[in-house]
């Protein structure tokens, strides 16, 4: 049988005695601990007994006071002080806090050892540690019996009912409990909590987080590679029991392990299929087959976006797209990253959110035959050639919008308008593994400067010399001519916009 504040009390040969918040001496205790810290109630949870030889308690009146409101709302069964050990003079306004919060305060003899105190405590509570063990080793159950690729709402809805808590998983823009997946904005209370979490004044941040003294919720890190954060929010008075939520978090730390390597592969895997479906190296109605399986065998849209070489801004987005069950194939390729999505409104919204809110997209005309998938993606890169001179982060395919009035109005004009002028270049380049074309581009972007342009292009001033002199050989073109000069950049906006150029 447990045994309660003042049965503790009660017991001579433990040489303590109840000080302040003897209303509240009928608490039950479910273990004590020694914790010389300065904020022990991130370490101890409900029903839990802190013994202190004084060191962490605070000698400023403000800060005792503090010091037994945090005890009080973490839900601390009470705190046993060492008398005339370590502590300081413990105030009038401290005392009269814990009666007025109902948290006991006893003074221990200073030759009571605290162990005296921790194995009545132990003893006592023998049957309710055996039944404590059991739902742990349910906890770790529950993972061994979730099926292969189930979700993670799956997991947390039998957690919940085992804890008598309402668990749920923030992970991004995201959050999952046992009804499932959610954006995080669509719930408030979960949304104001992780808020809380965000601008808790300890820096680095405790293991765990007391969300407000009015809430009761508690919040737990979960670790890499995706970090995360865990929430127990409370269904009744009851306050969280900060040791099993360890176990809790564990279980969900490798189910999260094990869901992001299978998404890893999934990812891997989807695409190698979108760079043979665009190269053309695989046929149709095989692919078909295995787009239907991963969610996008309707109407499609593809979806691209400048990346630059160092950039991770696409290192997630998959895992935002699982967790809102949309179907996806990504494909990051010469500076542009790729998305063949379904043709759905939230499939966009989500795409666009997880993206940085510098990132430009461009996106196509939605089609439904894998053979028109290449056009596609031709359309979304003229549709983000759009994007810069229309001021838009978003921008869809319109062939007869072009970003410039002199530019052709279709994907196949632009390629075959590049070629005319560009055509020498671009074959000197593939058979001579050579620079000509970027070089080109870069030159009439810096306006011809020869300095801002072999920076750019990380070459000596002089190579850059040889290599337009060369240029104007294969083009029979004049850089210092106004007219050729507006063909060469007018035939490198075209190569951008039908992809024979990257953007």
């Amino acid at each position: 049988m447990a045994i309660t504040v003042s049965e503790l009390v009660a017991i001579p040969s433990l040489g303590t005695r109840l000080v302040a918040g003897a209303g509240r001496a009928d608490r039950v205790i479910s273990w004590a601990h020694v914790c010389e810290l300065d904020e022990p109630w991130s370490w101890l949870g409900d029903g839990e007994l802190l013994m202190t030889t004084g060191i962490g308690i605070p000698s400023a009146v403000p800060a005792q006071v503090r010091y037994v409101e945090e005890s009080a709302a973490a839900g601390l069964a009470g705190v046993v002080i060492g008398d005339r050990m370590r502590a300081p003079p413990l105030t009038d306004r401290m005392l009269a806090t814990a009666d007025r919060l109902g948290l006991p305060v006893l003074l221990t003899q200073p030759e009571v050892p605290f162990i005296a105190l921790a194995r009545t405590v132990a003893g006592a509570n023998a049957r309710e540690e055996q039944a404590r063990l059991a739902l742990t080793e349910q906890i770790y159950n529950r993972l061994r019996s979730l099926t292969a690729g189930g979700e993670i709402g799956a997991l947390l809805a039998p957690l919940s009912a085992d804890l008598g808590q309402r668990l749920v998983v923030v992970d991004g823009l995201t959050r999952h409990d046992a009804g499932g997946s959610a954006l995080l904005s669509e719930d408030p209370e979960v949304s104001a909590l992780i808020s809380l979490a965000a601008d808790h004044p300890k820096h680095p941040r405790p293991a765990v987080m007391r969300l407000g003294p009015g809430s009761g919720a508690v919040a737990l890190a979960l670790p890499p590679p995706r970090p995360a954060v865990l929430l127990a929010i409370p269904r009744s008075s009851r306050h969280p029991d900060v040791g099993l939520l360890h176990h809790v978090a564990a279980v969900i730390a490798v189910h999260r392990s094990i869901s992001a390597a299978d998404r890893e592969r999934a990812r891997r895997l989807g695409s190698a299929l979108f760079a043979r479906i665009i190269d053309d190296a695989i046929d149709p109605t095989v692919a078909l087959d295995e787009l239907l399986e991963r969610g996008l065998g309707v109407t499609r849209v593809v979806a691209v976006a400048s990346q630059t070489e160092d950039s991770d801004e696409w290192g997630d987005l998959h895992h935002h797209l699982d967790d809102q069950g949309i179907g996806h194939l990504l494909l990051a390729r010469g500076g542009i990253a790729m998305a063949m999505l379904p043709d759905q409104e939230d499939a966009l919204t989500t795409l666009v959110s997880a993206l940085p809110a510098t990132a430009r997209v461009g996106i196509s005309e939605p089609y439904d035959r894998v053979a028109d998938t290449r056009p596609a993606l031709l359309q979304a890169r003229w549709a983000l050639h759009q994007a810069p001179a229309a001021s838009v982060r978003v921008s869809r395919y319109a062939p007869v919008e072009g970003s410039s009035g002199f530019l052709p109005a279709s994907l196949p004009d632009n390629e075959r308008a590049a070629r005319r002028v560009l055509g020498p270049l671009l074959a000197y380049d593939k058979e001579k593994h050579s620079q000509l074309v970027p070089s080109l581009r870069v030159f009439l972007e810096e306006n011809r400067s020869w300095q801002r342009a072999a920076s750019r292009l990380h070459v000596h001033k002089q190579t850059l010399v040889y290599r337009i002199e060369r240029i104007e050989q294969l083009t029979g073109r004049q850089l210092n001519s106004t007219a050729d000069v507006a063909d060469l950049w007018l035939a490198i906006q075209a190569a951008m916009a039908c992809g024979l150029l990257a953007i």
